[in-house]
């Protein structure tokens, strides 16, 4: 005789829509929360109530169950849920068989134990916990030691976790701007979903529990429950807050060797909240296509509002419909908020996780291989056989190099990402409309590079918000759209990698610039000063010329800072800037810290290698193309044009041997738009060269950059074309 069952299409959506309600409030539930657990007992009622008339009676025998489990829970004060989640797990596996009229006959035995015995055994543990503690009252705690083993699971948790959120929130940005987007949704669910299950091995319960509660949010949004709202990428932005403060409380436990108190980091209010938010936005319904167009400025409130009141007199027609008839939008704008894009997934390459350690040795290893390489192919140039197989050895050489130097570069991608949700934040903060686009995000650099260049953007990005673009009624009244823009740009430009931070705010004011500097003693105020110059006294220590401080800016303290931090990986930091039209920063920093292209000259018996980057060019004055002017010093002309003359022997003290001109030869090297000529005896040849640190007591010589080790074994000094020009500006004048 086959198997039947009772059930009506609408006592199993009944039931599953009330299963799925029970789910979200256990998932929520926080110790102590006696309404939370009135809720399941309603929610647990209402199970019954429907499942009555079902037979066979498996699904109302388990349902009571329950409802005894939470009854048992509230007058003993227990809050262990796992056997209730495991009740309403089976309920949901029994509802499956229900529909397809299909027996269940698994054994469900050990889930009615847990029910029932779990109760006696919850009652004696906790009744053990309060005798504990009523005895060690006034004894205090001593912190629990961190096992080596747990030692090397917890750092891998920590390094992965961080990863973990910096990518949340990125595509949490990107959500916003397509917010129905389920792939992005996905990307953003699973990292939580590894932080819960890591956090809940490690018992790091405040993660876990914070993890779970955001995961179970976003569940319901992958599901189509609702549409994620600026409120709901508030409260996981909170969640990746919260979440960080707990990892960097973890962080100091491995640093001590002991597990750190995160007692004064509240997760509970937080996860009440989500779990409300969830309930509030699953009981909603999906954002109707007019609010849609609004939320993508594709149409006006107000014409919305014209357009339902149509709809109401004609009610057969769409609104879709409607909005293209009367123009308020085209075709392509309602078909565009009616489908969603499903956005065509990159193919991702296998990745294996290595230490950056490691990279930098293999790539340090690599540089010794290039120079000893280059030291045996000057030892070997006499003879024609070995010098094939030399040169063979090289182009292999190279290869390897460059694989090595390619595996340290990454995308600056996630460096400008973050710098949207600063934007966000600080545009709320502010009250201004201020947008965030960016083109070459693409580009790579060096690893290390992309750690010098996020503090000094995060200044310039705040400078812009703050001092350049203008309150929305300032820029109404100067012609300006009502939403301020910021721009970055990146892209490689020789051997460099170059920067762009772009506003169209209200750009620097020279006049004010002048009149501080001269204010402050910066400037005499009779210099002929050029633009550059002029803009590049705002990075001088302690220069601002806010006339309030806020918590966002304009403090004095920074620009100084920017400058150092990116000169420190000889990088330039140059500005432009148009009064009332924007202004724009231009950072330039090497692709890689490891390699310089330069040119080697020989002054005297000194090398230096100049990097190719700044030269412009290089020949040999003639007779009558030397001259010295007063206040100016040595100047060689070229093309019409004087430019000053500096003599490295001079500077370094190598030599007295002040050389004719038209004897040697000069090569004109340029710094933030300004020209030099450099004396030189001889050039040696243009290279990649390794670069070289020359150790501590010679790190802050102004001038040079570092050393490199050349083919015949000694070292040249690797120039710093700035740090040459401001040596040449602070020494008095000798004609």
């Amino acid at each position: 005789m086959p198997y039947e069952t009772i059930i009506s299409t609408d006592e199993y959506s009944e039931l599953s829509v009330k299963l799925n309600e029970l789910s979200i409030l256990i998932a929520g539930f926080c110790p102590g929360e006696i309404p939370d657990l009135g809720l399941m007992l309603n929610n647990l009622d209402d199970l019954i109530n429907i499942a009555k008339g079902i037979d066979p009676t498996t699904f109302y025998d388990i349902s009571k169950r329950c409802k005894n489990y939470v009854e048992e829970m509230i007058l003993k004060n227990l809050d262990d849920t796992k056997p209730v989640e495991e009740g309403v797990a089976l309920l949901k596996s029994i509802l499956c068989y229900l529909k397809k009229g299909e027996p269940f006959t698994f054994d469900y035995a050990d889930v009615l134990e847990m029910l029932e015995e779990n109760l006696s055994r919850d009652v004696k543990e906790q009744t053990a916990q309060v005798e504990k503690k009523d005895t060690n009252d006034n004894i205090q705690n001593a912190p629990e030691k961190i096992s080596d083993d747990d030692m090397e699971i917890l750092t891998d948790f920590i390094s992965e976790a961080q990863e973990n959120l910096d990518t949340i929130e990125v595509s949490l940005i990107e959500l916003e701007h397509d917010p129905v987007n389920t792939d992005i949704i996905n990307d953003i669910f699973r990292p939580f979903h590894t932080i819960k299950g890591v956090a809940g091995f490690l018992s790091l319960t405040k993660i876990n529990k914070l993890a779970h509660a955001t995961e179970n949010l976003l569940d319901s949004a992958r599901s189509g429950d609702f549409i994620i709202s600026h409120t709901v990428t508030d409260s996981i932005l909170a969640s990746v807050d919260t979440l960080k403060a707990l990892l960097d409380k973890v962080k100091q436990g491995i640093q001590t060797g002991y597990r750190e108190s995160d007692d004064d980091i509240d997760v509970d209010s937080l996860r009440s909240r989500l779990k409300q938010l969830q309930i509030s936005l699953t009981k909603g319904e999906k954002e109707p296509l007019g609010e849609i167009l609004v939320r993508k400025k594709e149409l006006s409130q107000s014409d919305l509002d014209q357009a339902l009141e149509i709809q109401n007199k004609h009610s057969v027609k769409k609104l879709g419909e409607i909005l293209v008839e009367e123009k308020k939008v085209k075709p392509k704008q309602v078909a565009s908020a009616l489908m969603e894009q499903s956005s065509v997934k990159k193919k991702i390459d296998v990745q294996v996780r290595v230490s950056t350690q490691k990279l930098d040795d293999l790539v340090d290893y690599a540089g010794e291989l290039v120079i000893a390489q280059s030291m045996l192919r000057q030892q070997t140039k006499e003879d024609a056989i070995v010098s094939k197989t030399v040169s063979q050895l090289g182009q292999i050489v190279n290869h390897m190099q460059n694989i090595a130097m390619s595996m340290r570069m990454i995308p600056i991608q996630a460096t400008f990402m973050k710098m949207i949700r600063l934007v966000r934040d600080l545009s709320r903060k502010s009250g201004k409309e201020i947008h965030l686009s960016m083109t070459g995000e693409d580009t790579e650099i060096d690893r290390n590079v992309v750690d010098a260049l996020y503090e000094p953007m995060v200044h310039m990005i705040r400078n812009a918000c703050d001092h350049g673009i203008e309150a929305t009624s300032e820029r109404s009244k100067t012609g300006k759209p009502a939403q301020g823009n910021i721009h970055l740009c990146a892209y490689h430009k020789g051997g460099n990698i170059i920067i762009e931070i772009e506003d169209d705010g209200k750009g620097l004011d020279k006049d004010k610039i002048l009149e501080k500097a001269k204010s402050t003693g910066l400037i005499k105020g009779d210099e002929q000063m050029t633009d550059t110059q002029v803009f590049d006294l705002i990075m001088q220590p302690g220069f601002s010329t806010a006339k309030e401080i806020t918590d966002i800016s304009g403090r004095g303290v920074g620009m100084d800072v920017v400058k150092d931090g990116i000169e420190k990986f000889r990088g330039h930091l140059n500005i432009a800037s148009k009064k009332g039209k924007g202004t724009k920063f231009i950072i330039s920093l090497p692709l890689t810290l490891a390699i310089i292209d330069g040119m080697l000259i020989g002054v005297d018996d000194q090398r230096y290698v100049i990097p190719t980057i700044a030269i412009q060019k290089a020949f040999k004055p003639r007779q009558g193309e030397y001259f010295t002017v007063k206040g100016k010093g040595e100047m060689v002309k070229d093309r019409g044009n004087l430019i000053p003359l500096i003599r490295l022997n001079e500077i370094y003290g190598t030599s007295n041997n002040k050389k004719a001109i038209d004897a040697c030869l000069v090569v004109v090297v340029e710094s933030k738009e300004e020209k030099k000529a450099i004396l030189i005896d001889e050039l040696l040849g243009k290279d990649e060269y390794v670069i070289k640190s020359l150790g501590h007591s010679m790190n802050d010589i102004q001038g040079i950059a570092g050393g490199a080790i050349l083919a015949d074994g000694k070292v040249g000094l690797i120039l710093d074309v700035d740090g040459i020009f401001s040596i040449v500006a602070q020494r008095p004048l000798e004609i």
